[in-house]
């Protein structure tokens, strides 16, 4: 064999292993490219997935919070007005024509020590309130000076201090119950 036949081999050799590494380079590189493909075909997937799951809570938060706040408002609009009405009917009480009725119906009531009783009238409401104290039979005394309050009075001993103003009798003592009866009457 000559050395010519020996290179010629060598190439023909040569030419058919480069021919085979590129094609086992090109199915490589096409297997790697298809599972490339796949691969991110599945993270496009799962990420649109996430982000369709993230837009549905979102959109899911958005929706409890607006309909949360339309209830606050809602509460907020209900008491506003609520407040109006026992703020109405504490100025139709202490401006009733029954004022001193109503009085001595509450100074009859007051469970206290008449010797040492003080009544501290209504800003405004002094001579009503000598005359219901004087109707109810008690012994109570008026005090010279008067609070600064829409109607009732204060009663006041030594030892303690019954605030029997209208403000807190409907505001404060049965406020909680005229809540719920007037929610009832006014919001079903």
């Amino acid at each position: 064999m000559a050395l010519t036949d020996i290179l010629e081999r060598i190439k023909k050799e040569t030419a058919e292993q480069t021919e085979k590494l590129k094609q086992e380079y090109d199915e490589k590189k096409k297997r790697l490219d298809e599972e490339d493909k796949k691969a991110q075909k599945e993270i496009d997937e799962d990420l649109h997935q996430k982000v369709e799951e993230r837009s549905k809570k979102m959109l899911e938060k958005a929706e409890n919070l607006a309909d949360q706040e339309r209830k606050n408002q809602l509460l907020f609009a209900k008491r506003k007005f609520i407040d109006k009405v026992l703020t109405s009917a504490i100025d139709e009480l202490a401006d009733s024509p029954d004022y001193e009725k109503i009085l001595v119906d509450m100074l009859k009531k007051a469970d206290l020590d008449d010797a040492n009783t003080v009544v501290v009238p209504a800003k405004g409401k002094e001579d009503k309130t000598k005359k219901a104290i004087k109707e109810s039979g008690k012994t109570f005394f008026l005090s010279e000076k008067s609070a600064d309050i829409k109607g009732g009075f204060i009663l006041k001993t030594d030892k303690v201090e019954i605030d029997n103003s209208f403000e807190t009798i409907i505001g404060n003592q049965l406020r909680g119950d005229l809540e719920i009866d007037l929610n009832k009457l006014l919001f079903q």
